[in-house]
């Protein structure tokens, strides 16, 4: 599979279903599509609708992130590809083993999620240093621009709030930025399991912000655990313990800082799925199940910091 000929049989299984080689769709949906092709070494194509990409800095930034123990995938190819007059940005890239865990994590799982996340965040600190970052987006910028798109809402308040706070300027704006995976929630951390070995792994990074390097661990315990317990646990919200996942951090940290920071997550996500969903035909009802978790996990660290 090395060469352009062999990744073009294989978008071609995919687009054209030739059945050159059995496919399983991991993955649909909107415009996106995600499809494992099990030729001799499995490989996983991604299939965007109307994104005319390039994909050269992710790919860079992968393989600085993959290491030598395949801690992410990495893009092997990629191109745009013109179908029906609607273009579609195409990546194969390596298939990743694991799968996302369906119920929260137990202490252990835990513990070898926060432990992983925190190589991949060295790793993401040390390629900040190695790729071109002047085109990636500061996370408060981000959060600033949306506001004025987003109508009155609980989201929306929440992060007029935030943006205010002298503290929260203080570490969003830190002099040294660094690359963080803005997106670490269970369906893109994948698990296996090998008698009493847990192995983590790192699907679909993107997006990626720039922000101080305390801004990644509050986005794991925001994202992965906090967001998560009310998808996967929605009667237990309980099962979050802030200071247990602290405490498996391999660095301190300041639990006050960290609260302040991971609302970052809710509100940052919250804004943007409330501007794609005005632009939406989705009734009221539908729109505000998918809101519900991040209003939810705004309201649950208002409540911890008290």
């Amino acid at each position: 599979m090395e060469n352009k000929l062999e990744f073009e049989k294989i978008i071609n299984t995919v687009f054209h279903n030739d059945k050159t080689f059995p496919t399983k769709i991991l993955y649909e949906q909107g415009t996106t599509k995600v499809v494992q092709v099990k030729t001799p070494t499995p490989v996983i194509v991604r299939i965007a609708e109307g994104d005319r990409s390039s994909y050269e800095f992710q790919s860079t930034l992968l393989t600085e992130l993959a290491g030598q123990d395949a801690l992410t995938s990495q893009i092997l190819y990629w191109e745009t590809r013109e179908l029906g007059n609607k273009p579609y940005g195409i990546q194969v890239q390596t298939y990743v083993p694991g799968e996302p865990v369906d119920h929260y994590p137990d202490q252990k799982g835990a513990k070898a999620i926060v432990n992983t996340a925190y190589q991949l965040h060295k790793r993401l600190c040390s390629a900040s240093t190695k790729v071109e970052i002047t085109s990636i987006p500061k996370t408060h910028d981000l959060i600033i621009q949306m506001l004025p798109m987003v109508s009155s809402c609980p989201i929306k308040t929440a992060a007029e709030k935030l943006v205010k706070q002298h503290r929260y300027l203080e570490l969003i704006s830190q002099p040294e930025q660094h690359l963080i995976y803005g997106d670490l929630w269970y369906k893109n951390i994948l698990l296996e399991f090998y008698g009493n070995k847990t192995t983590v792994r790192f699907i679909d990074i993107d997006p990626i912000v720039l922000g101080p390097s305390i801004l990644q661990p509050a986005i794991l315990f925001a994202s992965y655990f906090l967001f998560s317990a009310f998808i996967l646990e929605p009667k237990e919200p309980d099962t979050f313990n802030l200071d247990d996942l602290i405490s498996y951090w391999p660095e301190p940290l300041n639990k006050k800082d960290i609260l302040l920071l991971m609302q970052v997550f809710p509100i940052g996500l919250g804004l943007l799925k409330t501007v794609q969903l005005s632009q939406s035909n989705m009734d009221f009802n539908g729109r505000q199940s998918i809101l519900e978790p991040f209003e939810k996990s705004i309201q649950a660290i208002e409540k911890m910091i008290g």
